[in-house]
């Protein structure tokens, strides 16, 4: 009905057909691709733990010396969670202050699934990387998402933008020379499962946020011997040293 009125009123002229909003398909997309990690359970819980629980708010004020806590999550928004990320960065080091606090019994334990999440969180030694890794994807999703959020008419111009934008993160992990000339439809057909097609572990480019917090991560780790020429690499999670260190990190992850 809306193109037989449309062709009424512009002499014939037909609108085009470009499908459902593209918009929430990049959504639903960064969080296919996060969904293992279970990224929005963390981020989640990191606010839920203590929304309109006064007297928590309070342990935790009183404990850290801070009153930042973290900011709502937004489930069918996902690339629009950059600020959770970078709010989540900031309070992780008093979080893992209030941990340690409930693991040693001077706070009370919340008893929450929320709390037993993040109490889970703080013995991923990949956390802060993780988080990282999702910030630089949002920031290499957002300019798409911000241009054509518009009524202007841009649509000319969304197949060679999309396939910018999937080139851009193709080349975190696929060879170079895949991707130097590939068209928009090679790119929809290249096979990423192909462990030819991807780069070697080691260039794989994860972001220099991520980087950065693997190698804050390895100055905390420590080694016993446990049988010649088997060393055992445990991290040292909560120990007190290890979460003031964080702390003095806190301007490297912000």
């Amino acid at each position: 009905m809306l193109q037989q009125e449309h062709a009424e009123h512009f002499g014939g002229a037909q609108l085009a057909v470009v499908g459902s909003c593209g918009l929430h398909t990049l959504h639903n997309a960064v969080k296919c691709g996060f969904t293992d990690w279970h990224m929005e359970k963390f981020l989640r819980a990191l606010h839920t733990i203590f929304h309109n629980v006064p007297a928590r708010r309070e342990d935790f004020c009183n404990l850290t010396k801070s009153k930042i806590f973290a900011l709502p999550f937004c489930g069918h928004r996902w690339v629009e969670n950059l600020p959770v990320a970078e709010r989540a960065l900031v309070i992780w080091p008093d979080m893992m202050k209030y941990v340690e606090a409930v693991s040693t019994k001077k706070l009370p334990n919340p008893g929450t699934s929320s709390y037993d999440t993040i109490a889970a969180a703080t013995k991923d030694p990949l956390i802060l990387a993780k988080l990282h890794f999702f910030m630089a994807v949002c920031r290499s999703v957002t300019p798409f998402l911000t241009r054509y959020q518009t009524d202007e008419p841009v649509l000319p111009f969304i197949g060679n933008d999309l396939a910018e934008l999937l080139k851009s993160l193709l080349r975190r992990f696929i060879k170079q020379e895949l991707l130097n000339d590939a068209t928009p439809q090679h790119l929809v057909r290249l096979d990423v499962s192909d462990m030819q097609s991807r780069v070697h572990l080691r260039a794989v480019d994860i972001g220099i946020g991520a980087e950065a917090a693997i190698k804050v991560f390895r100055k905390y780790i420590m080694c016993d011997q446990t049988a010649p020429g088997v060393p055992v690499v445990r991290p040292v999670y909560s120990a007190p040293h290890w979460i003031e260190g964080k702390r003095r990190e806190r301007k490297l992850f912000t």
